[in-house]
């Protein structure tokens, strides 16, 4: 099976055999439209090799920019993969989903999914990608989020509107309180955005009133592990794995 998760800055793709993910691929995409189809088309032509090692010839998307999906189905169909995209309406599974459909990305779906298969009543999956998202589940519903930007985001927007910083590599900070610019800019963004998540977890806990189990993905998640509240679960491939929970409904 192939899952194919396409975000705003990335896309990812993931090769299952015999039920394990065996092949990630990423695929940086470009902000032009028309670059970012003809990129996508030949580094799909350039990977067939990859993708003919599928234990099925079956191909999942879950995409939050559906300007690439035409592109993507056209090679999987072309290769002879029966495909499927998942929307809100077409999700597999009697669950409960308290949120406008026509608006929650594919992706928040599926990590929802996840979830709902591994029978986790309550919890909160936060996503550290082009934008910080947090899902809440109650009592086994989709009970809604809330969305702020990523942190690569918030940090390409600083640097792009102060003339004399620069950005520096987002990584765990040591103190809050630094002597050059570098240090004080990665500290800021370290500490600003693991506070503001541990923040929004009591804040979610005290409106609903309730103990969830706290999982953290994507691509920043792996250096606030240690310091986000309750003993979050970490799980780098959520997204894929919901997928392609969604996935096997149709084998």
């Amino acid at each position: 099976m192939i899952v194919i998760d396409v975000g705003n800055t990335n896309i990812v793709f993931g090769i299952y055999n015999n039920q394990k993910l065996t092949k990630i691929i990423r695929l940086n995409t470009e902000k032009d439209i028309t670059k970012k189809n003809k990129l996508l088309n030949n580094f799909l032509k350039s990977k067939k090799k990859f993708f003919d090692k599928s234990d099925t010839k079956l191909c999942i998307l879950s995409s939050v920019v559906p300007s690439l999906n035409s592109t993507i189905k056209n090679y999987f169909l072309k290769n002879k993969f029966k495909f499927h995209i998942i929307t809100a309406k077409n999700i597999p599974f009697n669950i409960k989903i308290n949120y406008n459909l026509n608006q929650i990305g594919s992706d928040r779906l599926a990590n929802f999914i996840y979830v709902f298969n591994k029978k986790i009543k309550n919890c909160i999956i936060i996503d550290l990608g082009t934008a910080t998202t947090f899902d809440v589940i109650k009592n086994n519903e989709y009970f809604g989020g809330l969305i702020f930007p990523g942190i690569n985001l918030s940090m390409n927007s600083l640097i792009k509107n102060a003339e004399l910083l620069k950005a520096p590599k987002i990584s765990k900070s040591k103190k809050v309180v630094n002597r050059n610019t570098s240090a004080s800019i990665q500290s800021g963004f370290y500490f600003g955005y693991l506070h503001a998540i541990n923040g929004i977890i009591k804040q979610i806990i005290k409106e609903n009133n309730f103990k969830p189990k706290i999982f953290i993905t994507g691509g920043l998640s792996s250096i606030f592990r240690d310091k986000i509240l309750f003993r979050p679960i970490y799980k780098e491939n959520l997204t894929l794995e919901g997928i392609r929970e969604i996935g096997k409904k149709y084998l």
